[in-house]
């Protein structure tokens, strides 16, 4: 199982709450934005719904649902504002709770900003431990060899602690979004998962020596491809 299957979730805040050349404070009291995805790929299928709310004064919450299809659900609630500092500098942060069913509850703190092409988000998280991680997003299509392509081209990365082991993750990703609110992406990428290992232990009990075996979590790193369909309203 992926251990990173919120990326899409994280990009989604990121790309909504820190764009480069729109302005994502409304001149409306309000508004609301939903969406649907389906992503299948190297690893699983998985589903996900997001709805979001967003308010004049910079202020924002969302509802993110994520189901991996018959092997784990994960839900998540999000508020924070977010501000303009100049007309290429947003800035903003908030609080997440994170909760995957068959985990404990864990709780997040989160702050970035958006400046020419680079976007950075830092990520504290409390549960059974205090531990950070850190997104950055690199949008190629500001760069003016790629300015005119027809789709959304990005790379991004991810270092973060997991099982106890620090280490990075890093996308590839391809995006197109369509007037009528359909679109479709595919990522690429090099990520850590959750594997299983079998260690052999002996020890010397009463004079007899005993051997015994034990499964453990470790994490691996591999390749994956995603394609995303999803719709916006």
């Amino acid at each position: 199982m992926k251990i990173f299957s919120y990326l899409n979730f994280l990009l989604s805040i990121l790309y909504a709450h820190f764009p480069y050349q729109e302005n994502p404070i409304t001149n409306k009291v309000f508004v609301t934005n939903s969406s649907i995805f389906i992503n299948f790929g190297t690893a699983n299928y998985e589903l996900d719904g997001i709805f979001e709310i967003q308010m004049k004064n910079g202020l924002f919450i969302e509802f993110w649902g994520n189901s991996q299809l018959d092997t784990n659900t994960t839900l998540n609630t999000s508020i924070g504002l977010m501000n303009e500092i100049s007309p290429r500098l947003i800035m903003g942060g908030g609080y997440s709770n994170y909760i995957e069913l068959s985990n404990p509850n864990n709780h997040e703190f989160f702050f970035g900003g958006s400046i020419e092409s680079f976007t950075g988000v830092g990520f504290i998280t409390i549960g059974n431990d205090l531990y950070s991680s850190f997104l950055g997003i690199i949008d190629l299509n500001t760069f003016l060899l790629l300015s005119q392509l027809p789709f959304d081209l990005s790379i991004s990365g991810l270092a973060s602690k997991e099982l106890d082991n620090n280490g990075y993750d890093f996308f590839i990703n391809f995006s197109k979004t369509f007037k009528s609110g359909f679109s479709f992406g595919y990522s690429f990428s090099r990520e850590r998962y959750e594997d299983q290992q079998t260690r052999t232990f002996t020890f010397i009990k009463q004079g007899q020596t005993i051997t015994k075996t034990r499964t453990i979590p470790i994490a691996k790193q591999g390749f994956f491809n995603t394609v995303s369909l999803g719709i916006t309203f």
